[in-house]
Protein backbone atom coordinates (compact mmCIF):
# COMPACT_ATOMS: atom_id res chain seq x y z
CA UNK A 1 0.00 0.00 0.00
CA UNK A 2 1.30 3.39 -1.00
CA UNK A 3 2.00 5.72 1.73
CA UNK A 4 -0.04 8.94 1.55
CA UNK A 5 0.77 11.06 3.98
CA UNK A 6 3.80 12.90 2.00
CA UNK A 7 1.25 13.87 -0.46
CA UNK A 8 -1.48 14.67 2.22
CA UNK A 9 1.68 16.85 4.10
CA UNK A 10 2.39 18.80 0.75
CA UNK A 11 -1.70 19.46 0.25
CA UNK A 12 -1.09 21.25 3.54
CA UNK A 13 1.55 23.16 2.94
CA UNK A 14 -0.05 24.53 -0.45
CA UNK A 15 -3.43 25.30 1.53
CA UNK A 16 -2.00 27.15 4.44
CA UNK A 17 0.19 28.98 1.91
CA UNK A 18 -2.70 29.85 0.23
CA UNK A 19 -4.54 31.04 2.86
CA UNK A 20 -1.70 33.23 4.08
CA UNK A 21 -1.44 34.68 0.52
CA UNK A 22 -4.94 35.76 1.00
CA UNK A 23 -4.01 37.50 4.36
CA UNK A 24 -0.82 39.26 3.30
CA UNK A 25 1.30 40.02 0.14
CA UNK A 26 3.81 37.09 -0.60
CA UNK A 27 7.02 38.99 0.40
CA UNK A 28 5.42 39.10 4.13
CA UNK A 29 5.32 35.39 4.34
CA UNK A 30 8.18 33.43 5.82
CA UNK A 31 8.62 29.81 5.97
CA UNK A 32 7.82 29.45 9.57
CA UNK A 33 4.39 31.38 8.84
CA UNK A 34 3.45 28.22 6.23
CA UNK A 35 4.98 25.93 9.01
CA UNK A 36 2.46 27.16 11.64
CA UNK A 37 -0.46 27.58 9.50
CA UNK A 38 0.28 23.52 8.14
CA UNK A 39 0.86 22.37 11.57
CA UNK A 40 4.13 21.33 10.05
CA UNK A 41 8.11 21.08 10.96
CA UNK A 42 9.98 23.46 8.58
CA UNK A 43 12.18 19.96 8.14
CA UNK A 44 9.21 18.86 6.70
CA UNK A 45 8.34 22.01 4.87
CA UNK A 46 12.02 21.78 3.64
CA UNK A 47 11.82 18.05 2.59
CA UNK A 48 9.31 19.11 -0.34
CA UNK A 49 10.62 22.64 -0.99
CA UNK A 50 13.86 25.08 -1.22
CA UNK A 51 11.75 28.01 -0.40
CA UNK A 52 8.75 29.99 -0.25
CA UNK A 53 9.81 30.92 -3.87
CA UNK A 54 9.64 27.00 -4.69
CA UNK A 55 6.37 26.27 -3.33
CA UNK A 56 4.90 29.24 -4.76
CA UNK A 57 6.58 28.14 -8.40
CA UNK A 58 5.10 24.03 -8.11
CA UNK A 59 1.77 25.57 -6.89
CA UNK A 60 1.55 27.34 -9.59
CA UNK A 61 2.77 25.19 -12.49
CA UNK A 62 0.74 22.36 -10.87
CA UNK A 63 -2.05 25.11 -11.35
CA UNK A 64 -0.99 25.83 -15.15
CA UNK A 65 -1.30 22.02 -15.49
CA UNK A 66 -4.56 21.38 -14.99
CA UNK A 67 -5.78 24.59 -16.94
CA UNK A 68 -4.13 23.30 -19.80
CA UNK A 69 -5.71 20.04 -19.76
CA UNK A 70 -9.44 21.82 -18.96
CA UNK A 71 -8.59 24.09 -21.79
CA UNK A 72 -7.25 21.07 -24.52
CA UNK A 73 -10.87 19.45 -23.34
CA UNK A 74 -12.47 22.38 -24.40
CA UNK A 75 -11.03 22.65 -27.82
CA UNK A 76 -11.34 18.84 -28.19
CA UNK A 77 -15.39 19.89 -27.47
CA UNK A 78 -15.05 22.64 -29.82
CA UNK A 79 -13.75 20.80 -32.60
CA UNK A 80 -16.07 17.56 -32.12
CA UNK A 81 -19.06 20.47 -32.13
CA UNK A 82 -20.35 19.80 -28.65
CA UNK A 83 -20.04 23.97 -27.89
CA UNK A 84 -22.88 24.22 -25.40
CA UNK A 85 -21.60 21.58 -22.56
CA UNK A 86 -18.32 22.26 -23.25
CA UNK A 87 -18.44 26.00 -22.44
CA UNK A 88 -20.38 25.21 -19.05
CA UNK A 89 -17.93 22.61 -18.49
CA UNK A 90 -15.10 24.48 -18.71
CA UNK A 91 -16.23 27.41 -16.86
CA UNK A 92 -17.68 24.80 -14.00
CA UNK A 93 -13.79 23.12 -13.49
CA UNK A 94 -12.47 26.61 -12.92
CA UNK A 95 -14.80 27.88 -10.74
CA UNK A 96 -14.21 24.86 -8.38
CA UNK A 97 -10.41 26.07 -8.39
CA UNK A 98 -11.90 30.01 -7.91
CA UNK A 99 -9.96 30.12 -4.78
CA UNK A 100 -6.63 29.19 -5.78
CA UNK A 101 -6.77 30.54 -8.88
CA UNK A 102 -7.81 33.64 -7.32
CA UNK A 103 -5.49 33.80 -5.07
CA UNK A 104 -2.46 33.53 -7.87
CA UNK A 105 -4.24 35.86 -10.06
CA UNK A 106 -2.95 38.10 -7.82
CA UNK A 107 0.88 37.53 -7.31
CA UNK A 108 2.78 40.01 -10.29
CA UNK A 109 6.23 38.26 -9.37
CA UNK A 110 7.88 37.69 -12.48
CA UNK A 111 8.23 34.26 -13.39
CA UNK A 112 4.72 33.35 -11.01
CA UNK A 113 2.20 35.21 -12.72
CA UNK A 114 -0.60 32.97 -13.34
CA UNK A 115 -2.81 35.58 -14.86
CA UNK A 116 -0.12 36.33 -17.91
CA UNK A 117 0.20 32.06 -18.21
CA UNK A 118 -3.17 31.72 -18.73
CA UNK A 119 -3.60 34.50 -20.88
CA UNK A 120 -1.44 32.91 -22.98
CA UNK A 121 -2.68 29.47 -22.84
CA UNK A 122 -5.57 30.46 -24.19
CA UNK A 123 -4.04 32.29 -26.53
CA UNK A 124 -1.91 29.57 -27.80
CA UNK A 125 -5.06 26.91 -28.23
CA UNK A 126 -7.20 29.92 -29.93
CA UNK A 127 -4.29 30.17 -32.50
CA UNK A 128 -3.77 26.43 -32.79
CA UNK A 129 -7.93 26.18 -33.30
CA UNK A 130 -7.59 29.00 -35.91
CA UNK A 131 -4.90 27.75 -37.81
CA UNK A 132 -6.75 24.20 -38.06
CA UNK A 133 -9.65 26.05 -39.66
CA UNK A 134 -8.72 28.87 -41.89
CA UNK A 135 -5.56 30.73 -43.13
CA UNK A 136 -6.09 34.10 -42.33
CA UNK A 137 -3.34 36.76 -41.87
CA UNK A 138 -5.30 38.01 -38.96
CA UNK A 139 -5.25 34.34 -36.89
CA UNK A 140 -2.84 35.89 -34.19
CA UNK A 141 -5.14 39.15 -33.48
CA UNK A 142 -8.59 37.20 -33.68
CA UNK A 143 -6.86 34.28 -31.33
CA UNK A 144 -5.64 37.77 -29.15
CA UNK A 145 -9.19 38.76 -28.99
CA UNK A 146 -10.47 34.89 -28.14
CA UNK A 147 -8.36 34.75 -25.43
CA UNK A 148 -9.89 37.81 -24.02
CA UNK A 149 -13.01 37.18 -24.48
CA UNK A 150 -12.59 34.13 -22.48
CA UNK A 151 -10.10 35.10 -19.77
CA UNK A 152 -12.44 37.86 -19.04
CA UNK A 153 -15.18 35.70 -18.43
CA UNK A 154 -13.44 33.96 -16.19
CA UNK A 155 -13.29 36.68 -14.16
CA UNK A 156 -16.50 37.68 -14.69
CA UNK A 157 -17.77 34.24 -13.64
CA UNK A 158 -15.44 34.26 -10.45
CA UNK A 159 -17.42 37.53 -9.41
CA UNK A 160 -20.83 36.72 -10.36
CA UNK A 161 -20.87 33.19 -10.61
CA UNK A 162 -22.30 31.18 -13.71
CA UNK A 163 -25.14 31.66 -15.49
CA UNK A 164 -26.36 30.22 -19.07
CA UNK A 165 -27.56 33.50 -19.74
CA UNK A 166 -24.26 34.86 -19.95
CA UNK A 167 -22.29 31.91 -21.04
CA UNK A 168 -25.06 31.92 -24.65
CA UNK A 169 -23.59 35.42 -24.92
CA UNK A 170 -19.92 34.44 -24.63
CA UNK A 171 -20.65 31.29 -26.83
CA UNK A 172 -22.04 33.98 -29.44
CA UNK A 173 -19.68 36.39 -29.47
CA UNK A 174 -17.16 33.31 -30.17
CA UNK A 175 -18.70 32.14 -32.85
CA UNK A 176 -19.48 35.67 -34.38
CA UNK A 177 -15.89 36.00 -33.97
CA UNK A 178 -14.59 33.06 -36.03
CA UNK A 179 -17.41 33.33 -38.51
CA UNK A 180 -15.51 36.84 -39.29
CA UNK A 181 -11.99 35.44 -39.27
CA UNK A 182 -13.67 32.61 -41.82
CA UNK A 183 -14.13 35.54 -44.38
CA UNK A 184 -10.71 37.43 -43.49
CA UNK A 185 -7.94 36.26 -45.85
Amino acid sequence: MTDIRPTKTKQNIENAFINLLNEKELHAITVENICKKALTSRSTFYLHYLDKYDLLAQVVDTQILVFEQIVKKRLDGLISGHFEETIVQFYNELTDRQLIIQTLFSIDEPGYNLKNKFENILYQYWLKYLINKSNSRHNELIAKFGASIVFDTLNWTFEHGIDNDTLSFVENIRKKLLDMSSSLK
